[in-house]
């Protein structure tokens, strides 16, 4: 039976599969590999931290998705960093490629954010809709600071 857990098990292990695949390709002696699939080194790295970043973000379904993303990022840094100490070329214009795929991973779910955001309360403000968000209720209290609701912030 297809389950959303069952599912995220599944995506876990070919994320590991590919991440490391991915590793060996961008860390081994396979320089200019990707033009076999007709592309070339800037939208290679692009599309392989789209798939990183996407992957992330269905396997770590409890994990924000700004947190993850940043995570992608510091990779992308890091591969580069690394492919300097292989013996490959080291390229900021490679770490951008990256950082592009990530964020053309990471867009949709915030576009989608503010058009929930629309949809519920238009007319406050995001602090004023994190303010009144039950979810971070917890997080006050703990603090001594209880929350207005949503009523007193659409009052503010």
């Amino acid at each position: 039976m297809l389950t959303p857990r069952r599912i995220v098990m599944a995506a876990r292990l070919v994320f590991v599969m590919a991440s490391l695949g991915m590793a060996v390709l961008m860390l081994g002696p396979f320089q200019g590999l990707e033009q076999v699939f007709g592309l070339n080194d800037k939208t290679a790295h692009a599309i392989a931290f789209y798939g990183v970043a996407s992957g992330l973000f269905l396997i770590a379904p409890r994990q924000r998705r700004d947190d993850l993303a940043l995570f992608v990022v510091a990779a992308a840094f890091a591969a580069e960093l690394l492919q300097g100490l292989t013996g490959r070329s080291v390229s900021i214009v490679d770490f951008l490629a990256g950082s592009t795929g990530v964020l053309a991973a990471w867009a949709p779910g915030r576009i989608e954010q503010i058009r929930q955001a629309f949809r519920r309360s238009p007319d406050l403000t995001f602090g004023q809709m994190a303010r009144a968000d039950r979810r971070l209720r917890h997080r006050r209290m703990a603090v001594g600071r209880p929350g207005p609701s949503l009523a007193q912030t659409a009052l503010d």
